[in-house]
């Protein structure tokens, strides 16, 4: 009887230890702020207005339990593992721009005339919008490749993750010496030109200075790097992210959950199913959305070639958006989690057709969690004695 009971509780203990381990996943871009609401009204990112830190609430660690420091990409880049800390970022912006009575093609095209289109209302196809590019094995098209075959005649925009940053939390963390290193090779693939580019990043140090270093990459000196809250991490959560935080903390993490909504996981946890809906905005419409109300309303105000930079609470969703769910950022499934310097490219031509691209600026779009996997192919072989 004992050795029964011992049979039929072991698969319970280890799928609850496999739970804790997964818990300790953060985040790289929370906020405590109410979720916005769309009677915001449009951000002007040339306002160079910032967010004062000392207002700004930081993430509460023991709602997102850190990792062990020696698995952290940012400590043990030869053994990436989870993301361990959170980022207290603003609330994000909802501008009231309505796209449906813009008659604009770049901000409403039509799907119906457009046989390129996918299930959002934008070209995936580099190949349509005629961009001599072929990404890699992963998905992820490199920057430099994209920069030099985008012509002059169209205006190109990069949304990306910051460069590795070091492991404290909050605004005040700083990038490593990767990290700047990392920046400054982004900066050297789009040397060309005497095209200055438009940099802004939300209220962090390590965003701010991750726009500063590729532009120092390129050769620009003297650059403002404008802060903008309209590209915090929070634009799809319905919710504060502190109370998102806390409800997956004990249900693997918010990188399992993010990802599960994001890729439309057929089999999410019993415990989660009920809550994405509740917590985050529908994928597709609300990446058109932010194409069209962050990017294009916005894109007058920019120069041909502009970089925001943000953190992976955007830009996770955004990738899965805008590769529509072909690049493997599954973290419940694969253990694969937007890397730094990873995003996404908008294309807009002289004929208002938008392209939407992954892209990388390192080797690596994704950040490969090996420890996460072992913990995978361990349930598994419980599963499958």
């Amino acid at each position: 009887m004992k050795k029964f009971v011992a049979r039929k509780a072991f698969p319970v203990i280890c799928a609850a230890f496999i739970s804790v381990v997964i818990a300790g996943c953060g985040d790289d871009s929370s906020n405590s702020a109410k979720a916005s609401v769309d009677t915001t009204p449009v951000v002007n990112p040339t306002d160079n207005t910032t967010t004062d830190p000392a207002t700004d609430p930081a993430t509460d660690p023991s709602t997102n339990p850190t990792t062990d420091p020696a698995t952290d990409p940012a400590t043990n880049p030869d053994n990436p593992t989870t993301d361990p800390a959170t980022d207290p970022a603003t609330d994000p912006t909802d501008p009231a721009t309505d796209p449906a009575t813009n008659p604009d093609p770049a901000v409403n095209p039509d799907p119906s005339t457009d046989p390129s289109t996918t299930v959002s209302s934008f070209n995936r196809d580099p190949a349509a919008a005629g961009l001599a590019v072929t990404p890699d094995s992963t998905g992820f098209y490199d920057v430099g490749d994209v920069y030099k075959a985008v012509p002059a005649t169209s205006k190109l925009v990069f949304v990306m993750r910051h460069a590795e940053r070091q492991t404290s939390e909050g605004q005040e963390s700083l990038l490593t010496e990767k990290g700047v290193e990392q920046a400054l090779s982004v900066g050297a693939k789009l040397v060309g030109g005497d095209e200055s580019f438009y940099y802004s990043s939300t209220d962090f140090i390590r965003t701010r200075t991750t726009a500063e270093n590729i532009a120092k990459g390129r050769g620009e000196t003297g650059v403002e790097v404008v802060t903008w809250d309209g590209i915090n991490g929070g634009y799809f959560l319905k919710v504060p992210s502190d109370t998102m935080d806390a409800f997956v903390r004990n249900r693997g993490g918010s990188w399992k959950f993010i990802s599960s909504w994001a890729y439309d996981d057929p089999n999410p946890s019993r415990f989660t199913k009920d809550k994405i809906p509740e917590y985050l905005y529908e994928l597709m419409p609300r990446g058109d959305q932010f194409v069209n109300e962050v990017v294009l309303a916005n894109l007058p105000n920019w120069k041909r070639v502009s970089f925001l930079i943000s953190h992976d609470l955007l830009i996770e969703p955004l990738i899965a958006y805008a590769s529509n769910r072909t690049v493997d950022l599954k973290f419940y499934e694969s253990g694969k989690w937007a890397n730094y310097l990873s995003g996404i490219a908008i294309v807009v031509d002289e004929s208002n057709l938008v392209t939407l691209l992954p892209v990388r600026g390192i080797d690596l779009g994704y950040m490969y969690t090996e420890k996460h996997q072992a913990t995978l192919d361990s349930l598994a072989a419980l599963q499958n004695p």
